[in-house]
């Protein structure tokens, strides 16, 4: 260009002054809206006014953004403009996204990891390792759910012009501790391996044009993951398998509403699959669960940005609001969610929300809106209020999300009813009785079934499954109903009421019901005769039943009345007695105890009220024997003898221990000598040992009542040690230690010994009962130490009985002889 040219240039015109930054940005308004004044405050503000406002604040904050400004708007009477510097800075590089979902991959697989550890079908749900089994079916469908949110969120914020950031997962440690600590899964309060999923920048730092912008940027990352979970919780639920094989505690998922909803129409299947969880509804309930908990209306999470857009920032951030949202919100957490019944999984939820709300409820600074004064269109706040509120509805979560199965091991259970009355149907009473077992554990258990043994009557009983026992396995959340026949032959001969003994062994453990059975009768008696010791002596004693308001006698037609010189009814004088409703049974006395035992067949037949009854006859003899302070001798000679031979069997003293064959009990220490004694007063349940040879035991016992068990029938035999002699008693060959029951003796003659193993004489007694003679001549006054054999003849009567007594230190000799020929 040339010289000339140049100097024909007009000069710029400029201002005398430099202009500020605020004449700046003044001038910069000036060109999109007319500027009235300008306003002062922190930031510089103007009083503006304009055509189209919305428009030209959109094409203003363009070009404000090159300048590293922008405008932020508050309508009123006076439209009030703010410019504000851009925030910068706050977008995280991109390592510390890698290292916070690399961080969130482990410890997400952890918890995946912990959710199986209970156990898995064989093979493995997806692949048999259980690490790479939780990869597949937990931390992937959760990482991939949030991932897919993050980059939708992302695409809406810059379909509105706004450019925001991922999604950066925040790992809990903490999963670690459960993990590798042994904890029961009951502590396993927050599960998921993942604490909390913020956006960085935050979205309420971040500004934004309009409450559009902000509410749909907002819904998009609930939505997704709500969406994602109601596919998971679907999808795990069709691949839930059959029970597997448990090792621990399992935990149980509750599903959200919605899932709840199409579940009851198949009850008993879904909460079934429920128990047995695929991965895939772990991964769905974290995913519901956050999602819902995003929508609430909480500062800082999309919900409290939701309630921004659709009610305005001043009205949202108002005290009225708050105090309203705060009381929803305890309200729900004590009576829908009973949170504050124990330490629960929104209790940690609660610590995070209730801060939030309460020291960020009322700030109108967040979230940063550009024109916050604008309502939603009506089209977007109805859609946004119908979205919200079936978001919120259907995915409202149970009252205990997750919960630890305390019955994963649960043993079985019964019920049974009691036996319906006996009916008289054609030839047979009949009565049935119904026993349901049910499995609530989520493992399989075995059952038996079965009627313990009762004699002394004619009842049959025929179990449902034709056995004798019912036995068999009862799978996971199954039951079984068990019926059980009674019968009674119809005929002259009434039945007895039947007391009996059902006997229950469910996943091993033994249990034991009684039960009565009574026939459609005004009056019956029980099965059999059995003893009873009483002060006085030995009464044999017959149960009896009768209607309310009902009086009866009971005599046995069978018995001779020859007999009542020797045998009555206890409180009467003869073989007939007077029974009511208030009698519990009626009872034989006699001068000789063991009458009753040699007249059994005589008493099987009871008449009561006109009607006559079968029965049979317990002769369990409650016995009463003596031990010395030395004890009992038991050597290689004499044995343990009956009952206690076989050296199979527990010896122990009352309420020390019990005979269910369970007890793992050991033999006395003692010494390596030979001679040794075994004090039931320092060792009081111990297993019999067995006697070598040249040895010899003494075993002492305090005064009480002992049993015997027979750990191969399960068989006890109760006895009561008084203090006195140490006697031994040997008849047919064996040996007797309970020697005080009645005698079975021949027509021959009697013939037993006696052994006494003290140093001391025992003073010998005899004494005879009924009309027979007895001679008695060669009966010694004592027994001296050693054995001492006995030869007694018979008298010539019709029946004859024999027995031993411990008698205040010595031994009565008791012989009975009836009816002599």
């Amino acid at each position: 260009m040339s010289e000339s040219k140049d100097t024909d240039l007009i000069p710029l015109s400029a201002h005398k002054n430099t202009w500020t930054q605020r004449d700046l940005l003044a001038s910069i308004i000036g060109r999109y809206m007319t500027v009235k004044s300008h306003l002062g405050g922190l930031w510089p503000t103007w009083d503006v006014e304009a055509e189209h406002l919305d428009k030209r604040l959109i094409e203003l904050n363009i070009y404000l953004e090159k300048l590293g400004w922008m405008a932020r708007l508050r309508r009123g009477d006076n439209n009030q403009l703010t410019a504000l510097p851009l925030p910068h800075g706050q977008f995280p590089g991109k390592r510390i996204h890698m290292y916070m979902w690399i961080a969130s991959i482990i410890t997400v697989l952890f918890s995946g990891v912990r959710w199986m550890e209970s156990g898995r079908p064989d093979g493995g749900w997806f692949i048999e390792s259980i690490y790479l089994d939780a990869f597949v079916g937990y931390v992937l469908p959760i990482l991939f759910t949030l991932g897919l949110a993050s980059f939708v969120q992302a695409k809406i914020s810059s379909h509105y012009g706004v450019r925001s950031g991922h999604i950066l997962p925040i790992p809990d440690p903490s999963i670690l501790l459960w993990l590798f600590s042994g904890l029961s899964a009951s502590y396993f309060i927050w599960p998921f391996g993942i604490f909390f999923i913020p956006t960085l920048p935050r979205m309420d730092a971040r500004p934004w044009p309009d409450r559009k912008s902000l509410a749909y940027s907002s819904l998009s990352v609930p939505l997704v993951m709500l969406l994602s979970g109601f596919i998971f919780w679907t999808v795990g639920i069709f691949l839930s398998s059959d029970p597997f094989t448990l090792t621990s505690e399992p935990m149980r998922l509750n599903a959200p509403f919605l899932i709840e909803l199409f579940g009851s129409g198949f009850n008993q299947y879904f909460d079934i699959h429920l128990d047995w969880s695929h991965p895939f509804l772990f991964s769905a309930a974290f995913l519901t669960l956050v999602g819902w908990l995003l929508l609430l209306p909480i500062p800082t999470f999309p919900g409290g940005r939701l309630l921004v857009s659709r009610m305005g920032i001043h009205e949202a951030r108002s005290s009225s609001t708050q105090i309203l949202m705060f009381m929803i919100l305890i309200t729900a957490a004590f009576f829908i969610f009973n949170a504050f019944e124990g330490f629960t999984i929104w209790i940690p939820i609660l610590a995070v929300v209730l801060p939030l709300l309460l020291f960020i409820g009322g700030d109108p600074r967040i979230p940063v809106l550009l024109d916050g004064d604008v309502p939603l269109d009506e089209e977007s706040h109805r859609s946004l209020g119908i979205i919200l509120f079936v978001a919120l509805l259907f995915a409202i979560p149970p009252e205990f999300p997750l919960e630890p199965i305390e019955r994963w091991d649960s043993d079985l259970e019964y019920s049974i009813e009691d036996p319906e009355s006996a009916l008289l149907n054609g030839e047979f009473w009949n009565s049935t009785q119904t026993i349901i077992l049910s499995n609530p554990s989520m493992q399989a258990n075995t059952y038996n079934v079965s009627i313990a043994s009762f004699s002394g009557s004619d009842w049959t009983t025929e179990l449902s499954c034709e056995s004798t026992s019912c036995e068999g396995i009862l799978e996971s959340d199954d039951s079984l109903s068990i019926t059980i026949d009674f019968s009674h032959l119809n005929s002259s001969i009434m039945p007895t009421y039947l007391v009996y003994d059902l006997e229950l062994v469910l996943g091993g453990e033994p249990f034991l019901e009684s039960f009565t059975l009574y026939p459609d009768l005004n009056s019956s008696v029980g099965s059999e005769w059995s003893y009873l010791r009483t002060d006085s002596g030995v009464l044999t004693c017959l149960p009896v039943y009768l209607l309310e308001d009902m009086t009866a006698f009971a005599s046995l037609p069978n018995l001779n009345a020859q007999w009542a010189s020797y045998l009555w009814f206890d409180g009467e004088a003869g073989l007939e007695t007077e029974v009511d409703a208030q009698s519990n049974s009626i009872c034989l006395e006699s001068n000789d105890a063991g009458l009753t035992d040699a007249l059994s067949a005589e008493l099987g037949v009871v008449e009561l009220d006109g009607n006559q009854f079968h029965v049979g006859f317990d002769k369990t003899w409650p016995h009463v024997v003596s031990s010395s302070e030395i004890g009992w001798l038991v050597n290689d000679e004499l044995g343990w003898g009956a009952p206690f031979e076989n050296n199979s069997g527990l010896l122990y003293r009352e309420n020390s221990t019990t005979c269910t064959g369970n007890e793992f009990l050991s033999t006395p220490r003692h010494s390596n000598s030979t001679n040794w004694t075994w004090d039931l007063s320092i060792w009081p349940s111990q297993r019999i040992p067995v006697i070598d040879e040249n040895e010899s035991v003494h075993v002492k016992f305090p005064t009480g009542h002992y049993y015997h068990c027979n750990l191969e029938s399960l068989e006890q035999t109760k006895f009561k040690i008084q203090e006195g002699p140490d006697i031994i008693l040997k008849i047919d060959d064996q040996i007797m230690r309970l020697w005080d029951a009645p005698l079975n003796i021949s027509n021959e003659g009697i013939l037993f010994s006696l052994y006494n193993s003290n140093n001391e004489s025992v003073l010998l007694r005899h004494e005879t009962n009924g009309d027979a003679q007895w001679d008695l001549s060669s009966l010694p006054d004592a027994l001296s130490q050693g054995w001492t054999h006995f030869d007694v003849p018979v008298p010539s009567s019709e029946l004859t009985t024999v027995q031993l007594i411990h008698q205040d230190g010595a031994i009565m000799l008791h012989f009975g002889g009836y009816l002599e020929g």
